[in-house]
């Protein structure tokens, strides 16, 4: 029954990735640690956000934005330690709150139109220190990337294959990370190579479905999802 409840949540949070290029770790983790343990729910998550991942960076079609990902990649290596470390020091419940505040907080700036962010090295470099960190410690590796690039105002296609490109090629290094810290196992991992077909389906339908989705109703909606997804990992790790 566990396994069924996983795959589901799986299914509906990896079709809005395919839709935003974000978004499944997001809406998947908070849901799935009312049933699972953290351990495992962070373990499961790597092999579905690399199969989604590297399926969506192939599917679009989009030149990717070279160089943020880069600095992003190398940045993200620097903070995977520490994330480490908070997975087994910190209550997940802790980290709820504190990163859903920050989501919640940026979303409405960014909604607002009030938080442009340059397009420099050190920004970049901060978003992926603080993606590789919370990469390790809740496979929630979005917020700060999709903050970043939100703010410079990309185009869609462009912003949403970045987004899966840089996803794919730190959760790499995260998921070697954890499997040899011994946190990432067999059993931890199974749930996740279970939901993988239905991760492929949901991610081809969510593209597809982007496709047909114009650039504004794009940005309310991931914005809109953003906010929702903040706001429960603020409630969900307060109760």
């Amino acid at each position: 029954m566990l396994v069924v409840l996983f795959v589901a949540v799986m299914f509906v949070s990896c079709l809005l990735q395919g839709i935003l290029g974000y978004g499944s770790a997001l809406v998947a983790v908070p849901l799935a640690l009312i049933f699972l343990p953290k351990e495992t729910v962070v373990s499961s998550m790597f092999a579905v956000g690399l199969s989604l991942n590297g399926f969506l960076s192939v599917r679009i079609k989009e030149p990717i934005s070279h160089r943020p990902v880069i600095i992003l990649f190398f940045a993200s290596l620097l903070g995977m330690p520490v994330g480490l470390w908070i997975l087994t020091a910190i209550p997940v419940d802790a980290m709820k709150v504190f990163v859903g505040s920050l989501v919640v907080l940026f979303t409405i700036l960014l909604q607002w139109g009030r938080f442009k962010l340059p397009q420099n090295a050190f920004l970049t470099g901060i978003a992926g220190f603080f993606s590789g960190l919370l990469n390790t410690s809740t496979s929630m590796s979005g917020p700060p990337v999709f903050i970043l690039l939100a703010g410079q105002g990309l185009p869609k296609d462009q912003f949403r294959r970045t987004l899966v490109s840089f996803f794919f090629v730190s959760g790499l290094v995260a998921a070697l990370m954890l499997a040899l810290s011994g946190v990432m196992t067999l059993q931890r991992v199974s749930y996740g190579v279970v939901a993988i077909p239905f991760v492929f389906l949901a991610g081809y339908v969510g593209d597809r479905l982007s496709t047909r989705l114009p650039e504004r109703p794009f940005r309310v909606l991931a914005l809109a999802v953003l906010f929702l997804a903040g706001a429960y990992g603020v409630v969900s790790g307060l109760t």
